[in-house]
C-alpha cells in the first residue's frame, strides 16, 4: 500500500529523484564494519557524477523498535537524529557534498536483531548540509545549507536478513531455540547466526563444525545446545558457552566470564591475549588508565581515562545511545577485525563534555 501511495507523489519544488540501492549491515561488508550503532552501508544512483560512487547510509539506534517513524524529528542532523538517513554524493572528489535527511517516513517492519531488519523508506527529502558541531567522535553533527541542494527519494526498501540470522541477546525469541545455538558475529553480542547443535560436550572440550550445506542451510556442530564450537580463543576448536554480558546473571560456569563474541572464557586465558581487568565497580576509580573490563558479571563497565589523570573510571557498559542518560554520551571501545574492518559495538555511557 505505501508503495502504491509513494508512486502518485511528485517531487518536491527543486528536489531531484533518486533510488536506494541494495543495503549491508556489518558482517555483510567486506572488511567488515560494525559501527557503534546499526550503520547499514550501500549506494545512491542519480546523485550526482555517475563515474563516483555516492555513499548512502542508514543509521538506527540499537533500541529502535519495528514501527513507523518520522524522520523529521531528527531536524537535518546526525547528531540529534535517532534513525538517520543521509548520503555522500561524489564521495572523496574535492565536489563531495552530503545530503541528510529532514522530512520522510521509515517503517521498521521486521527486527531479527538490531543488525538484521527489513524495512522502507517513503517521501523522504534530503538536504544539502554541512558537518556541524560537535565535530569530533563517537558522533558528529550536521546543518542544512540555506538554499541548498535537496534530493528525494519516492520508495526505497531494505533487507539485511540473513539465512539463519538470529539475536544473541538475553530475551531474543531466536537466542534460545531447541536444538540451535545462536552464535554471536560481532564483538558486543548482539547480532548471531544459528548453528544446529548436534551433541553433548560442553565447556572446553574438542568440537568439530560442519559448514552448511547450502545457502539456505545452517552448520551444524557436536557440541550441546548453548555451546559454540569456536577457534576465538584457541587455535583448535572448542565448546564454549555462550552468555550476554548486559544480563543480570550472564549464565557462564563457574571459573568463567562472559566475554567479547559472548562467549565465556576464564579470565585467566583472555589476560594474555591482551583483554585487561580491573576489579573497580561502575563508577569507582579504576587503578590503571584502560581496561576492557572492570565491575562484576552482572555490571560491567570499561575503565576508562577522558581526563588525563592516568587512572580511568569504570564507566558502564551499554549498546544503545537511548539507554545513557541525560547529559551522557554513548562512547565505544574500537576493535580491529581482518582486512583493515573494525567492531565498535561495544558501548558505555560517559558524561558529555569531559
Amino acid at each position: 500500500m505505501a508503495q502504491q501511495q509513494a508512486a502518485l507523489l511528485s517531487p518536491p519544488a527543486g528536489c531531484t529523484e533518486i533510488t536506494l540501492g541494495e543495503l549491508q549491515n556489518g558482517i555483510e561488508l567486506t572488511p567488515v564494519l560494525y559501527g557503534s550503532q546499526p550503520t547499514y552501508r550501500g549506494e545512491f544512483s542519480n546523485l550526482g557524477n555517475p563515474a563516483v560512487a555516492d555513499l548512502a547510509r542508514l543509521r538506527l539506534d540499537v533500541n529502535t523498535a519495528p514501527g513507523l517513524h518520522d524522520l523529521a524529528a531528527g531536524g537535518t542532523n546526525l547528531f540529534t537524529c535517532e534513525q538517520c538517513v543521509w548520503g555522500i554524493q561524489d564521495s572523496g572528489t574535492t565536489g563531495q557534498k552530503m545530503f541528510v535527511a529532514e522530512s520522510g517516513a521509515l517503517l521498521l517492519a521486521l527486527k531479527v536483531s538490531p543488525q538484521q531488519t527489513v524495512g522502507a523508506l517513503s517521501n523522504v527529502v534530503l538536504r544539502e548540509s554541512v558537518a556541524a558541531a560537535p565535530l569530533s567522535a563517537p558522533y558528529t553533527g550536521s546543518a542544512p545549507v540555506t538554499g541548498g541542494e535537496c534530493r528525494w527519494i519516492r520508495f526505497a526498501t531494505w533487507n539485511t536478513v540473513r539465512a539463519g540470522g538470529c539475536d544473541p541477546r538475553e530475551g531474543s525469541l531466536t537466542a534460545n531455540l531447541p536444538g540451535h545455538t545462536c552464535v554471536a558475529t560481532d564483538y558486543a553480542a548482539d547480532d548471531g547466526t544459528l548453528e544446529k547443535s548436534l551433541g553433548t560436550k560442553t565447556q572446553g572440550e574438542a568440537c568439530t563444525y560442519t559448514a552448511a550445506a547450502g545457502e539456505h542451510a545452517l552448520a551444524s556442530t557436536d557440541c550441546a545446545q548453548g555451546y559454540a564450537c569456536t577457534d576465538a580463543y584457541t587455535d583448535a576448536a572448542q565448546c564454549m558457552a555462550t552468555c550476554d554480558y548486559m544480563a543480570a546473571d550472564p549464565g557462564c560456569p563457574s571459573g568463567t566470564v562472559c566475554g567479547v563474541y559472548g562467549l565465556c572464557n576464564a579470565q585467566s586465558v583472555m589476560e594474555p591475549l591482551g583483554f585487561a581487568f580491573d576489579p573497580a565497580l561502575i563508577g569507582e576509580t579504576c587503578s590503571v588508565g584502560f581496561a576492557e573490563f572492570c565491575g562484576v558479571e552482572g555490571a560491567r563497565g570499561v575503565c576508562l581515562d577522558l581526563t588525563g589523570s592516568g587512572r580511568g573510571v569504570c564507566r558502564r557498559y551499554a549498546r544503545a545511545r537511548s539507554e545513557c542518560g541525560p547529559g551522557e554520551e554513548l562512547g565505544y571501545v574500537s576493535y580491529g577485525r581482518p582486512g583493515g574492518g573494525s567492531d565498535r559495538t561495544y558501548g558505555f555511557c560517559y558524561p558529555d563534555g569531559l
